[in-house]
């Protein structure tokens, strides 16, 4: 603890974290805006590869998004780097909250799968030669949805506290359990009799 409160009360945390009150745009505001664009350029591309990889948008060459993975890895830099700046400014709060640890998890598991999915679609046959993904693939594509989304309700749930946290859980996890079961629904009416064994065999 004591640690973290030296780290808090550093001369670059309490820089970045009074610029603010000093009227001055940078560096906390315009980290803060680094952090988001540069969350947006990780997870938008990775969400696009993942749902093609799952079978949206087959007009697209799968091949045709290999591009985006460069876009990604400087949107992680980016987030890691601006990410870095801005955990002093409140140490105290973050680095003993579960909740960013969660965050933080699943953040390297997401990028780790990332390096799966590239290793598993773009180095292998499946995007050379644009045939459908494989089973590991879409299994892939899943967790990576998945984890990002565990990783964004986390940072978005360390803004609260008490009963504010916990509700807000319990509405987003609310919400996730009926957009699977609209999203099942929709296979059911779509695929009709048999519609269990051509949902296992899609996934």
């Amino acid at each position: 603890m004591e640690f973290l409160l030296w780290l808090e009360h550093s001369g670059l945390a309490t820089w970045v974290r009074e610029s603010d009150a000093l009227n001055s745009t940078f560096p906390y505001t315009s980290l803060l805006a680094v952090h988001a664009i540069g969350l947006a350029m990780l997870v938008g591309p990775n969400v696009v590869v993942d749902l093609r990889i799952l079978g949206y948008g087959r007009g697209v060459p799968l091949a045709s998004l290999e591009g985006f993975f460069r876009l990604m890895w400087v949107g992680f830099w980016l987030n890691a780097l601006s990410g870095l700046v801005l955990l002093p400014t409140n140490a105290v709060t973050f680095l003993t909250d579960p909740i960013f640890y969660v965050k933080l998890g699943s953040i390297a598991l997401a990028v780790v799968n990332l390096q799966s999915i590239h290793r598993e679609v773009f180095r292998g046959r499946s995007a050379r030669r644009d045939t459908p993904p494989t089973v590991k693939a879409k299994t892939l594509a899943i967790t990576s949805l998945a984890l990002w989304a565990v990783a964004i309700v986390s940072g978005r749930l360390m803004a609260y506290n008490g009963d504010v946290r916990w509700a807000t859980l319990t509405a987003l996890l609310t919400l996730m359990l009926l957009l699977l079961v609209v999203a099942v629904g929709r296979r059911i009416v779509t695929r009709g009799p048999g519609w269990s064994t051509s949902l296992w065999r899609s996934m």
